[in-house]
């Protein structure tokens, strides 16, 4: 079994990464919520909202209606006139005075005396009439309830002071009748001296009492005076209308501008939440760094860039020979020389390419591998050992009604079946031939065992085009004729569980594994990184704006001579090859799900 291990932590540059290739979560959600907020804004009846200021003068009313009173709290005192602006008495008044029912908000305006009213329409106009005819209610309504305030209290206060001016009278009743009687005595008599001290002693009984008496008695006639100075002022009813409200310029809702910010914002937070839960839920291998991850203890020996040639022919293409300066076949002259450098240490004549499933690019794969291998002088052997689904023989320019099961079931010889590819004359492939009815009983028998032995021992290196892992057991059996296994794996496309258990089912079997080969990566992310690393970066980077205008892909010759070991040039294959950079073998993918084997 070979190790694996989980996905790590992200760094910066994965993040970036991930919004880059999940960009249309983000961009959908914004644009969606973006787009519902503009629709309901633009729909939206305007509303729009006048206020006016109050200025609450409790304290002299206060004073005059309360004159003995403590003074009144002025937060309560602000928080009771808030319970009377919005009483129902107050309200039915305005509706009866406007001809329809207003709401009106009251709310406190910061300072202990001033409160706000607020009144909200479809438009400015209606807006501001319905505060204003609210505050002239309800100054009125205050104008009113001070008015019968104050007459009642003055009717209090007048009987205060009729109280009081009958306990001066009587107190000073006694003195007045002793004043009388002195009047009518003879001054020289002894009666008169009398009286006079006895005058004298009443009223020194008398003079605390009458005080006190009168003193009350003048602060009542004063309030009285105070009262009937206010009720001639009073005209606002102890509210002072501060500001009064005006039409309003602009709605207050919608706020188009602010609406759009806010969901441009949200859907920014929820889009960029929805591209990393999206690939979080992505267990596909995206770098080579994810199979690494994946398949710990098997080594990433290739990894190929996404071939766009094939979109512009109807038969397959493979770029090796169509643009061998290309940066996609730079990639399979890396694994070509990442092969050659594990001969070294393992001697490996027949390889074997397999996947986990179907479209995966091994056709497209081992097709431009055996012409790297032929360009660099070597003879190439390919054996179309998909007997299901043959395909070699279309990209190499084969017959394919002959071939493999031919010389397996003695219809034919080797040499019979064998065939030179167009393309290069390095190149012999034995195609897969007639479609047997048992391919996996004809691929056992011990002749199978023995053609490719024999094909060994004529060629520098024999590839097994082979059918996928999961869904056959085709390539399990091959594995025993194999000296070692490249498996491939898709970008985009293979989960990493899938190719896990690939690989699992060919350590099991005892398949001599190579390594893996990430195909189909695209150009703009992992490979980009590579060309820079070499400085390869002066065509444009965008696939299609390259055929725009004519080019052909990265310029790779000087990228070759560095990436090709000594004696592993181009057109000479022999020399054992010295060991590539980790960087030697480019990223990237092959042909796409429908031309794909």
């Amino acid at each position: 079994m070979y190790a694996t291990q989980d996905r790590s932590e992200v760094n910066l540059n994965q993040y970036l990464d991930i919004l880059r290739r999940r960009w249309i979560y983000v961009v959908g959600t914004v644009v969606i919520l973006v787009g519902f907020t503009l629709y309901t804004d633009l729909r939206a009846t305007p509303v729009y909202r006048a206020s006016t200021q109050m200025l609450l003068q409790g304290k002299q009313s206060d004073n005059i209606l309360n004159p003995f009173g403590s003074p009144t709290d002025p937060a309560r005192a602000l928080q009771n006139e808030l319970r009377i602006v919005n009483s129902s008495a107050i309200r039915e008044a305005v509706a009866k005075e406007y001809g329809s029912p207003v709401s009106v908000t009251a709310t406190a305006g910061g300072d202990d005396d001033v409160f706000i009213l607020s009144a909200t329409a479809d438009n400015g106009e209606e807006a501001a009439e319905r505060v204003n005819t609210y505050a002239s209610v309800y100054q009125t309504s205050r104008l009113t309830a001070l008015t019968a305030d104050i007459v009642e209290t003055k009717k209090v206060v007048q009987e205060q002071i009729d109280a009081f001016q009958a306990q001066v009278d009587e107190i000073n009743a006694p003195v007045a009748e002793l004043d009388n009687r002195i009047l009518l005595t003879d001054p020289s008599s002894l009666e008169y001296s009398r009286l006079n001290a006895q005058r004298e002693q009443v009223r020194q009984q008398t003079d605390a009492e009458r005080a006190a008496a009168q003193a009350s008695l003048d602060q009542y006639k004063t309030t009285l005076n105070q009262l009937q100075l206010s009720e001639r002022l009073n005209t606002t009813g102890g509210v002072q209308v501060l500001n009064p409200a005006t039409v309003p310029s602009a709605p207050i809702s919608p706020t188009i501008m602010t609406d759009v910010i806010q969901a441009l914002a949200v859907g920014l937070f929820l889009g960029i939440a929805a591209a990393f839960l999206r690939d979080q839920l992505d267990d596909s291998l995206r770098t080579k760094d994810d199979l690494e991850r994946a398949i710990k203890d098997l080594p990433v020996i290739g990894v190929v860039p996404l071939d766009h040639s094939w979109r512009e022919s109807s038969s397959p293409t493979l770029v090796t020979a169509t643009d061998p300066m290309s940066a996609v076949a730079e990639a399979y002259r890396g694994l070509r020389t990442a092969i050659q450098y594990i001969e070294v240490e393992r001697p490996t004549r027949v390889l074997q390419v397999t996947s986990s499933g179907s479209g995966e690019g091994k056709t497209t794969v081992v097709s431009n591998l055996a012409l790297a291998f032929a360009q660099a002088g070597k003879r190439v052997a390919v054996v179309g050992c998909d007997l299901r689904k043959p395909r070699i023989h279309r990209f190499l320019q084969v017959d394919g009604n002959v071939g493999f099961t031919s010389v397996v079931l003695g219809d034919l010889t080797l040499d019979e079946a064998l065939q030179t590819s167009p393309l290069h004359p390095n190149i012999d492939v034995l195609a897969s031939g007639p479609r047997p009815p048992n391919p996996s009983e004809l691929l056992s028998v011990n002749r199978t065992a023995r053609i490719i032995e024999e094909l060994a021992g004529r060629y520098s290196i024999v590839l097994l085009d082979c059918p996928p892992v999961l869904p056959v057991t085709d390539a399990l059996v091959l594995s025993r004729c194999v000296d070692g296994a490249i498996y491939l794996a898709a970008a985009n496309r293979t989960t990493r569980r899938v190719v896990r258990h690939g690989v699992d089912l060919l350590s099991q079997v005892g398949c001599p594994m190579l390594g893996t080969v990430l195909n189909g990566v695209p150009v703009e992310s992992t490979y980009n990184s590579f060309l820079e690393y070499y400085g390869y970066t002066s065509r444009s980077r965008i696939p299609f704006l390259d055929r725009l205008l004519g080019r052909r892909g990265p310029d790779t010759a000087a990228l070759t001579r560095t990436a090709l070991p000594v004696g592993a040039d181009e057109g000479e294959g022999q020399g054992e090859p010295e060991a590539p950079s980790e960087t030697m073998v480019p990223t990237n993918e092959d042909e796409p799900a429908t031309s794909r084997s």
